[in-house]
């Protein structure tokens, strides 16, 4: 699995956020986008997984060196960000359940591990997530994202929201649920990305430095 970027480019209102970005993320690396706030992280985050386009260039998925269709992208990609609206009205239980038909869940018993990933009793897993706090909503976006059955992880600023217990969650899913994918970090903290051995720096001029 490849995400193959060529001469990619993206502008908002005439001004670019970057620029002439030639990179291909491969399957296994362990990436980090940097950039200051505003500097089109999250942006660039969107579109590796098809949700906004390239102003300039092009970005192509290659599977087994065969290309995968924009509108298909959806199924290799699982992505968290605090920037994600979840239905609020439903359960906990209930979202895992609607998003298992639509993007498996890895393992046995994914309900179960979900679970007790981000701590929660039955009595909250079945609470509309309304009634959860900030922090609450991102251990479910990441455990969601993390076991969802897919070769790339994408995580927008992973730590937002999460207080010193939500951050040993988060290093519990980087060790157990990132081998073998290729994983993607947008975050200006080191903490969020330590373990990433790859990145891609947006400047402020727009040029994008990979080292």
């Amino acid at each position: 699995m490849e995400i193959i970027l060529q001469d990619c480019g993206k502008s908002f209102n005439r001004k670019w956020l970057f620029r002439h970005v030639d990179c291909t993320l491969k399957l296994g690396e362990k990436w980090v986008i940097l950039g200051a706030n505003g500097s089109g992280k999250s942006t660039f985050c969107l579109m590796l997984c098809a949700q906004v386009w390239p102003t300039e260039g092009t970005v192509e998925w290659q599977k087994d060196h065969k290309k995968i269709a924009a509108e298909s992208v959806f199924s290799y990609i699982s992505l968290a960000s605090p920037a994600m609206e979840l239905a609020e009205e439903f359960s906990f239980k209930e979202i895992i359940e609607m998003h298992h038909r639509v993007k498996p869940l890895v393992g046995t018993s994914p309900f179960q591990t979900i679970k007790e990933i981000c701590g929660f009793d039955d009595k909250t897993m079945n609470k509309p997530l309304f009634t959860y706090s900030s922090g609450m909503k991102q251990r479910a976006r990441l455990s969601l994202a993390a076991l969802s059955n897919t070769p790339i992880l994408l995580l927008d600023e992973p730590l937002t929201n999460l207080d010193k217990a939500g951050a040993e969650t988060y290093k519990e899913i980087i060790a157990n649920y990132t081998n073998n994918r290729l994983v993607i970090i947008a975050s200006n903290r080191e903490d969020e990305y330590e373990f990433c051995t790859k990145s891609l720096h947006i400047q402020p001029d727009g040029t994008a430095v990979k080292s």
